[in-house]
């Protein structure tokens, strides 16, 4: 069985499942760097804000995740996931793009958690 839904619902289905998993997020800033980590309960890098182009980064990881349930292209979820980051965030977004965090962003993470604690 196949279930048809609209383009309108889809967005509003893929917008709450973003924000019941990545509303709160810690935010990172690094060495006064002109962009912010958004990092979820787990640790892990789910955006990356660049402030002087306005650009978001998603990680593949939920690209892959959304993409594997929903069948929809990458710019599209794309598209979905900076119109809930300026939503949510309330910082404009000229560009969406999806990034793969690998291990070396978790090393930012826990070099600025570290530094947090210190202070």
């Amino acid at each position: 069985m196949r279930i048809i839904i609209t383009e309108n619902k889809l967005d509003r289905v893929i917008s709450k499942w973003l924000s019941k998993n990545y509303s709160k997020m810690d935010i990172y800033d690094h060495d006064n760097q002109p962009w912010h980590l958004y990092v979820d309960k787990n640790g892990e890098v789910i955006f990356l804000y660049q402030n002087n182009d306005k650009e978001l980064y998603v990680a593949k990881s939920v690209i892959k995740f959304l993409y594997n349930i929903f069948s929809i292209d990458e710019k599209q979820i794309q598209s979905i996931c900076g119109n809930w980051f300026e939503e949510h965030k309330g910082l404009k977004t000229y560009k969406t793009l999806s990034w793969n965090f690998d291990d070396d962003w978790k090393k930012v993470v826990r070099w600025e958690t570290k530094k947090r604690l210190v202070k």
